[in-house]
């Protein structure tokens, strides 16, 4: 028995990816586990999101969250929940800051312990009997993002190797269903992640100015003199992003809206300059 774990991130393309491989023939021999891994600070539209794509498509994804052992020398476990029990402050993330301090761009345990550990650990609960390959959606346009180790630790990226699509296939695919992620390209998860650019963070306090308190909070409980901010790599703090994000900068944009102007701009209807009145 060969098993396939689909890495639902709550995403467009990572719906559209379990979705190709629930209806791939490729596929169809395989053991397949869909698992959403919740941090707590996902917004509420991915929530919805990943929840309407298992209504819709009968996915059966199993939503598992961090469950923090405050013990030193003991890994984080798991918990299952669901749509209606899931964090929505951000309360496993807070445990793994309480245990392993502020994640950074270094030392980036946010992910290892809100995601790999938990999916990991659920997995192993399972005792599943044969090979053990992993989905991950990354689309064609970024193969870049590749793991040079795929082979040997069985990932898979079936919208690189068996079909080829880009960020516009996915929005274009998306407009055309019933329903969609209510989020732009921009927002995406774990609300003001600091990964993302400091003008995407920006744009994100100034269209809702509330998106900082969690953050702030956590840098004003769990600050120390060695990881004394979430961004590192800029060195600015969460009050920092808050005074710039006042101050005029330029705005990210969704690209596929902003595309969408673009066209509109073309389809202009133009009367003739010769036309006589």
């Amino acid at each position: 028995m060969k098993n396939l774990v689909i890495s639902f991130s709550g995403g467009r393309t990572s719906a559209f990816m379990t979705k190709f491989i629930l209806e791939h023939k490729k596929y169809e021999d395989y053991n397949k586990i869909i698992v959403f891994a919740n941090t707590g600070k996902e917004k509420e539209e991915t929530l919805e999101f990943v929840n309407d794509c298992d209504k819709t498509w009968g996915f059966n994804v199993v939503w598992v969250e961090a469950d923090v052992i405050p013990e030193k020398g003991v890994g984080t476990n798991f918990k299952i929940v669901n749509f209606e029990t899931a964090s929505r402050n951000g309360e496993p993330f807070e445990d793994v800051i309480k245990k392993y301090r502020l994640p950074t761009i270094i030392g980036s345990h946010c992910t290892r312990d809100l995601k790999l550990a938990p999916i990991n650990k659920y997995l192993k609960s399972l005792n599943l009997n044969g090979d053990i390959y992993t989905a991950i959606g990354i689309r064609y346009d970024e193969r870049n993002r590749m793991s040079n180790t795929a082979h040997e630790k069985k990932i898979i990226y079936p919208l690189i190797d068996d079909i080829q699509i880009d960020s516009s296939f996915i929005r274009k695919w998306w407009s055309s269903q019933d329903f969609d992620l209510k989020l732009k390209d921009y927002q995406g998860n774990c609300d003001l992640c600091f990964k993302k650019s400091i003008n995407k963070r920006l744009t994100l306090i100034k269209e809702d100015p509330s998106i900082s308190d969690w953050w702030q909070e956590m840098e004003n409980k769990y600050s120390d003199d060695t990881v004394p901010r979430f961004d590192l790599r800029t060195n600015l703090s969460i009050n920092q992003l808050i005074d710039m994000a006042k101050k005029p900068f330029k705005n990210v944009e969704d690209i596929h809206e902003l595309s969408k102007k673009q066209m509109n701009l073309f389809n202009i209807s133009v009367d003739c300059l010769c036309k006589t009145t």
